[in-house]
């Protein structure tokens, strides 16, 4: 009889490059339903998901699981097999779920020129369409517009076998899952409810840790100082006990001594200063004791200039070929020295499209940071390898402002290959350094744990370079933008239009 539940039984896991385990004593039981990895970008979800899935082996330790398992990873890099199943099924339910996740009949024909938005649902489609015992995705909602958003949460919330969920997104978590996996620092906390919950849980238990080692620290000192008082009146004890200052004919000081000496009277400051000095030491063990996790200094800037340049770009009036017959219409555009553009669009719409046409256009020595929406995993490898070919003092620079991003600079040398959220923070904490005139970033929320968005926020409020941002985020890009490129589809065809926003 297949499992029905997945466990871990004192798991760790070491990648051969790697000198510190990436996973260490995990243990954890689960069943039906599905169950949130949460955790900082390199914290080891994605791991812990193909240990799951039975693509890794554990270092050390067990894990049983269902004989039934499909992984549905973050990338979608590839078009996934046996989609004819999916496409020429003769059964209603095929037809159903297409219509839920919105899949059009030509996509397995125009995969490459497929949003990332788009190949995800259609993954995700043929993954559900699967049905497997244990699912387990990583990212579902990455590269999503709200629409798309809803209706892949539709999707997944039909999907009634054994779950495992890696995502940023809070309210999905909160929805879907009936408890969550907390991944920090290697180890793992199982909490019931979602995330929010697990979180607020966490926060509590980390608050009493913090109270209960003051209280620890404060009882250390007053015993110490107690502890110190008394040694001065032992001290003083036996400086009254000493006969060498005494005269020897002083036989009465001398009887008073031997007596002092004979009953202990005088001792008992020297006994009580050991007591005290012993209950201090205790106290100090117990705080050692009582761990609470560091806090990291947290917070970037990207710097930037403001460009003299009137303008740093400029388009012509006309159209972008998005491939099979369809294009991208748009008037005008401009972008200046003052000017913070929030690019919007559904997906497929060509928004990444018109970004690389803008990039084509921009003067050669403009300093400018561009932060593309995807890199494989090739380009991947090529970043962090640049990075560590940096001079030593540049590349620890680089080094604390990814720290300081949200992420452990130690992690980056425990996987085979950093997360994608973990390139994302290397590309900004470098790109701050050229000072740039202008900050093109294409969803740079994707793949950033919720802290790190709220650090990128900040950084590019403070940065005096112009900007345009592509997101499917309201909030981030309505406290970033004076201006928007919004663009609609119309049939296959899209058009871009200009509204101006006063923030």
């Amino acid at each position: 009889m297949a499992h029905l539940f997945l466990s871990f039984n004192s798991v760790e896991f070491f990648y051969p490059s790697s000198l510190y385990p990436i996973l260490k004593n995990i243990n954890f039981e689960i069943s039906r339903g599905w169950t949130g990895i949460a955790g900082e970008n390199g914290a080891g979800k994605t791991t812990l998901l193909l240990l799951a899935a039975g693509l890794l082996r554990p270092t050390a330790g067990t894990v049983r699981r269902p004989d039934d398992i499909l992984y549905c990873p973050q990338r979608t890099d590839e078009i996934p097999g046996g989609w004819e199943d999916l496409f020429f099924a003769a059964d209603n339910a095929a037809g159903r779920l297409m219509d839920i996740l919105g899949i059009e009949a030509d996509w397995p024909y125009r995969w490459d020129s497929l949003s990332h938005g788009e190949r995800k649902r259609f993954q995700l489609a043929m993954a559900l369409r699967r049905n497997p015992v244990m699912l387990a995705v990583d990212e579902p909602t990455n590269h999503l517009d709200g629409e798309a958003e809803a209706l892949v949460r539709d999707a997944l919330e039909e999907y009634t076998g054994l779950g495992l969920l890696v995502s940023h997104d809070r309210a999905l978590l909160d929805r879907l899952c009936g408890n969550c996996l907390f991944l920090r620092e290697g180890a793992a906390a199982l909490r019931p409810g979602g995330v929010s919950r697990g979180l607020a849980e966490e926060e509590r238990e980390l608050a009493e840790q913090r109270g209960l080692r003051k209280k620890i620290r404060d009882e250390g000192e007053r015993l110490a100082a107690e502890a110190g008082r008394r040694r001065q009146v032992a001290e003083g004890s036996r400086n009254r006990l000493s006969k060498r200052r005494i005269d020897p004919g002083d036989r009465d000081t001398r009887g008073k001594i031997n007596l002092a000496r004979l009953t202990g009277k005088d001792a008992v400051g020297a006994n009580q200063y050991k007591r005290m000095k012993n209950r201090a030491g205790r106290a100090e063990e117990a705080l050692a004791e009582v761990t609470v996790r560091p806090e990291r200094k947290r917070g970037v800037t990207l710097g930037g200039r403001q460009a003299r340049a009137d303008r740093l770009c400029f388009l012509e009036a006309g159209s972008i070929p998005l491939g099979e017959g369809r294009t991208l219409s748009f008037p005008d555009l401009s972008i200046g020295p003052e000017d913070r553009i929030a690019l919007t669009g559904p997906n497929g719409s060509g928004k990444s499209t018109l970004i690389r046409h803008v990039l084509d256009r921009i003067p050669k020595g403009l300093p400018r940071l561009y932060l593309p929406q995807e890199l494989d995993g090739e380009e991947s490898r090529a970043v962090l390898d640049a990075v560590l070919r940096e001079e030593e003092k540049f590349r620890g620079e680089i080094l604390a402002r990814f720290s300081r991003l949200g992420s452990d600079p130690r992690l980056l040398f425990r996987s085979a290959l950093p997360s994608p959220g973990e390139i994302r923070k290397l590309l900004i904490a470098r790109g701050g350094f050229y000072e740039p005139a202008l900050i093109i970033m294409d969803e740079p929320t994707n793949h950033l744990d919720l802290v790190s968005v709220g650090l990128l926020e900040a950084a590019l409020a403070e940065s005096a370079g112009a900007r345009l941002l592509v997101s499917h985020d309201s909030v981030f890009l309505s406290r970033l933008s004076n201006r928007e490129w919004s663009i609609s589809r119309r049939g296959g065809d899209s058009r871009l239009e200009i509204h101006y926003t006063i923030r």
